[in-house]
């Protein structure tokens, strides 16, 4: 199902650094879950793809568990083509998902790519789940 554009960024017409529309995007996911009655603290999280165990700390993932049915697959195909439309990809990243609840940013080049970090920003709101994350720039 399709994402409401009410609230998406534009990453058709300008140029974006991968973590900044990995954010921006997480911004928008949050007040999307808020607009369908939920709460992001418990549905929604940003982390690098080794967090989940499905990828690299070069990826990032947006993830929306209770989100419209395959949300991911749809957005990263371009069915919000006004937000992100791969065939008209100006960015040096790119979209794909692993779950159908997910996005994850993903570099074109990743030799030359960035690597990020996943940092604990809170406690999981029940023993379950995971913590509250946000992603920036590793340092060494």
């Amino acid at each position: 199902m399709k994402l409401p554009n009410k609230y998406l960024p534009d990453f058709v017409n300008k140029k974006i650094d991968m973590l900044t529309a990995a954010k921006m995007f997480k911004e928008a996911i949050d007040k999307i879950c808020i607009e369908m009655g939920m709460d992001p603290n418990w549905e929604t999280n940003i982390a690098t793809a080794d967090k989940y165990e499905y990828g690299c700390n070069k990826v990032i993932v947006v993830n929306f568990e209770a989100g419209p049915y395959d949300w991911g697959v749809s957005y990263s195909l371009g069915s919000n083509p006004n937000s992100f439309n791969p065939m008209k990809n100006l960015q040096d990243w790119y979209l794909e998902c692993y779950y159908g609840f997910d996005v994850m940013f993903t570099p074109h080049d990743f030799n030359g790519a960035k690597e990020y970090q996943t940092i604990d920003l809170k406690q999981a709101p029940s023993k379950n789940l995971m913590n509250k994350f946000t992603v920036e720039e590793k340092n060494d």
